[in-house]
């Protein structure tokens, strides 16, 4: 068994991560060759060049609109927002404070966007261990969101009144929440075997799931579940991408996760059971590429944003539905 290997450059301030070698995992039982994830269609949402390396992107409450994370043309990051049906984009905010906005999630009502980023300055000495921030959907400057400021988030999502999001705090991962309007963060799971938390989901009941790239015993890439203040894996043996994504179906009987093909390299979405049944796969359209990122669900349909940083040569948010 080989674990994935990550490198990591610095580009015009945001830390990119780029996957060169995914999990061989043989005789592991969480993937399965067939498809139908209860996906039926796939569409571009997002391929313009005032714009690229999509990190991540959320659809609103309805599934109408996309936001999402990049670079501008000239690699300042930015949030940015357009039709789930295409077209023209529109940036809400690029350059200071974010640096490294690899996650990003709507507010139930629509109309606030939580950004998670992992190295953006902050404190009086400049340190560079990320906040979550908060801005409008209109746009304008993101404030952060009080609490979050050190704790070097990476996936986020909200849900009901508060929110949720992995990072890591004096070296040690953890899974946070905290509420809409901040607050000191609780953390509910920290420590092993969190290694690298990314992508969080939660379902209607408030079950909270997340993905850790290199969890201890663990094969592979895991998806976990927060149960009594400890962190269960729930099924292992995948790789995934940077940022990792995840994201519960509406009626909670599955999670999809954004990732790799351990063999191709290339991407796909799984469709993993809360329960029994086998793990299927995705791979229409997206399995030619090969950078999978973020993923999200609108909070009222089955509709998931889901991103490939380079897809389009530059890289393209897709709309994918039920």
């Amino acid at each position: 068994m080989t674990r994935p290997i990550r490198a990591t450059a610095r580009l015009s301030g945001v830390v990119l991560g780029v996957a060169f070698a995914v999990v061989a995992c043989g005789d592991s039982d969480t993937t399965s060759p067939e498809t139908g994830i209860g996906i039926n269609s796939i569409k571009p949402a997002a391929n313009d060049p005032s714009f690229r390396s999509p990190f991540d992107a959320t659809p609103d409450p309805k599934g109408e609109n996309i936001y999402f994370t990049a670079l501008t043309a000239e690699g300042v990051p930015a949030v940015y927002t357009g039709s789930a049906n295409g077209g023209p984009v529109r940036i809400l905010h690029e350059g200071a404070p974010l640096s490294s906005p690899f996650s990003i999630a709507i507010s139930e009502d629509g109309k606030t966007l939580y950004v998670a980023d992992g190295s953006a300055e902050n404190g009086p000495e400049g340190e560079e261990d990320g906040a979550v921030f908060t801005l409008p959907v209109s746009g304008g400057a993101p404030s952060v969101l009080g609490g979050t400021g050190g704790k070097n988030p990476r996936g986020i999502e909200v849900h009901g009144d508060s929110v949720y999001f992995t990072g890591k705090f004096e070296g040690k991962a953890a899974v946070y929440k905290t509420g809409l309007a901040g607050g000191e963060p609780q953390a509910l799971v920290s420590g092993e075997p969190l290694r690298e938390p990314s992508g969080i989901a939660i379902t209607k009941n408030g079950d909270v799931y997340f993905v850790d790239a290199y969890a201890d015993n663990a094969s592979g890439a895991a998806v976990l579940k927060v149960a009594g203040g400890k962190a269960e894996i729930v099924r292992d043996g995948f790789a995934v991408g940077h940022p990792a994504g995840l994201a519960a179906v509406s009626d909670d009987s599955a999670l999809l996760l954004s990732g790799l093909d351990t063999q191709k390299l290339t991407d796909l979405v799984a469709r993993i059971p809360l329960g029994q049944g086998e793990i299927k796969t995705f791979t229409d359209t997206i399995g030619e590429f090969s950078e999978s990122a973020g993923l999200h669900r609108a909070k009222g349909a089955d509709v998931f944003a889901w991103a490939d940083s380079r897809a389009g040569e530059t890289g393209t948010v897709y709309v994918l539905r039920k």
